[in-house]
């Protein structure tokens, strides 16, 4: 397969380099690649290798960006690499110059009155935005520009509430169109601030010649702005990332690669699943739901678990017996197949895996509070399945899943005789298999005590026992036996 960076530097030097690049990708691909492409441009450029500078997670962007400036006057050229800045990452910067000039319409009077000086500040914030997007506040119809914003950008945050809603944004638009007017009117040009600003006008008008800078980037927004900016001078390399889909890892050839070329030591498929289940851990957007992506730091902990390895392999490739014999296991758990174990009766697997996702959590406490909500749910599923076999005489243990979707699932989903909503209303059938199979492999008198149970699990848990795991395990091991 050809060298993506190669091919990136193949196509720049076929014209006059870009002075901003984005590489993104995990960090663990992104780096090494910006750090490649930014030698590459310091060289066309004339200069040493010397005249290249790495900064990991900089506070600041505008100040790397001020730097290259000033130092032109006292040299021929720099290339500065930014690891991580996270500038892209966050879609609320352009949100959060739309909520500053909301908060001063509609304008009083209509806009025929001068502006005061905080309806100055907040149509400035508005010329920002458009700016930032690239668009003329001045040309055509206020209405015109503001139209182009993208919807997410309008919806903001709303000063921490959820969002605005369809019809919000529309009233927004139409009200930010008299801000934009009465801008226009009293001659307002707005003023390019912060990282994002500084960047964008850097991409626009350039730096001093052999100046230049490499973003390297985990998390980037596919429609930013700055990014489309980019995009259109062709200096953006994608080079992907890990991803987690149903309980395993996607790309993870991607990083094996990489480390392989870095340290010239290969690794067996199975070492690197091995490797990969110990390390990784799924990235979270702050409210505890997965993105589907992977959290940085632990593609950078199996990055250095990958360069040990490879000093320690005597010969050939890293194998699993080594990955088990010198990785401490601080990976994730997957709770959906620690929920499947249980309702398949793996008790042993299930104990395993309940271990392991308390032990390597950062929070044992939440980690253990959140997984038995999900179990509590689960527990009271089973309860009311059984009770609509009973009611709807479905037949037990229907391992077919196409009969039981087509035949079973609508009485057990169906209206409760006695009224009431039904519990089992709205659940995928393919959960509802899953679980109607546990609850035809439990007894009756099981589950009629299990709500009992749970409760006194959830006391234990929750203070009235000092042996929280061992209640907690006590419970996932009657689960899985059946209440043997």
């Amino acid at each position: 397969m050809a060298d993506p960076v190669e091919s990136f530097l193949s196509r720049l030097s076929r014209g006059s380099p870009p002075q901003v690049c984005l590489v993104q990708g995990d960090v663990v691909l992104a780096e090494p690649a910006a750090q490649r492409i930014a030698e590459a441009l310091a060289k066309g450029a004339g200069l040493p290798p010397d005249a290249v500078e790495v900064h990991r997670r900089p506070a600041s962007l505008a100040r790397l960006l001020q730097d290259l400036r000033t130092f032109s006057l006292f040299s021929p050229g720099k290339v500065s690499v930014a690891v991580d800045s996270a500038v892209f990452a966050d879609r609320n910067a352009a949100g959060e110059l739309i909520d500053d000039a909301a908060e001063v319409v509609p304008l009083a009077d209509g806009g025929t009155r001068p502006l005061s000086s905080r309806e100055r500040q907040a149509a400035s914030r508005l010329l920002q935005a458009l700016h930032l997007f690239d668009l003329d506040a001045h040309a055509g119809a206020p209405e015109k520009a503001l139209g182009e914003l993208p919807v997410w950008a309008l919806e903001g945050k709303a000063r921490g509430g959820r969002g605005r809603g369809k019809k919000q944004v529309e009233e927004l638009r139409g009200a930010l169109a008299g801000l934009l007017e009465a801008a226009r009117r009293e001659g307002l040009q707005g003023t390019a601030e912060g990282d994002l600003s500084e960047l964008a006008e850097v991409v626009r008008a350039g730096l001093p010649p052999g100046h230049a800078i490499v973003l390297a980037e985990s998390a980037v927004a596919a429609d930013h702005p700055v990014v489309l900016l980019l995009q259109e001078k062709g200096a953006v390399l994608s080079l992907g990332r890990v991803e987690s889909e149903r309980g395993s890892w996607q790309g993870l050839e991607l990083l094996a690669g990489e480390l392989e070329r870095q340290t010239g030591v290969g690794i067996t498929p199975d070492a690197l699943t091995e490797l990969a289940r110990r390390t990784l851990r799924q990235d979270s957007d702050g409210r505890g739901r997965s993105t589907g992506g992977v959290d940085s730091d632990s593609t950078g902990r199996l990055a250095g678990e990958y360069r040990k390895l490879a000093n320690l392999a005597d010969s050939g490739p890293i194998d699993r017996k080594l990955v088990e014999e010198t990785v401490e296991d601080r990976g994730e758990e997957d709770v959906w197949q620690l929920l499947d174990a249980i309702a398949a009766g793996r008790g042993g697997e299930a104990l395993d895996r309940l271990r392991r996702l308390i032990g390597s959590a950062e929070d044992p406490l939440a980690a253990r509070l959140t997984f038995f909500s999900l179990l509590s749910s689960f527990c009271r599923q089973l309860v009311a399945i059984r009770g609509m076999m009973r009611v709807a005489r479905v037949p037990a243990a229907e391992a077919n899943y196409g009969r039981f979707k087509n035949q079973h699932a609508p009485a057990l989903q169906g209206e409760i005789p006695i009224g009431g909503k039904n519990p089992l209303a709205g659940l995928h059938p393919f959960r509802l298999h899953r679980a109607y199979l546990a609850a035809s492999r439990l007894p009756e008198p099981f589950l009629a005590k299990l709500p009992s149970d749970l409760l006194e699990t959830e006391l234990q848990i929750k203070g009235e026992s000092g042996e929280a795991d061992v209640a907690l395990a006590r419970l996932v091991a009657s689960l899985s036996q059946g209440g043997r």
